[in-house]
């Protein structure tokens, strides 16, 4: 009789774990649709810009001056792309430290 309602109680815990296994494996398909959705990363980057103006308007500008400086120089834009490559670690690290300060906040 105990090893019977025991049975019958792992019984029913695996079903819960089954079917809660199943809801979260359909909230992670549903995130990743959301991911790959470009109206989602539209929308993300406009929220950021209004939350940050101070900063649109600072990498703006930045991008508008390095634009001008490959266009500008007699290398064109194969010499801009090589020095825009070094620019990338530098705003990879930028990126992660606001990254993390969201994160601590």
């Amino acid at each position: 009789m105990f090893q019977k309602a025991e049975l019958e109680s792992l019984r029913a815990r695996k079903e819960l774990l089954v079917l809660q296994s199943d809801a979260n494996r359909m909230l992670l398909a549903a995130d990743c649709a959301q991911l790959r959705s470009p109206e989602i990363w539209m929308a993300e980057a406009g929220s950021l810009a209004r939350r940050h103006p101070v900063w649109t308007a600072a990498l703006t500008a930045a991008a508008g001056a390095l634009a001008v400086q490959t266009v500008g120089k007699s290398g064109g834009i194969s010499g801009g792309i090589g020095r825009l490559g070094k620019f990338i670690p530098l705003a990879l690290t930028v990126w992660r430290l606001f990254r993390r300060k969201k994160s601590e906040d």
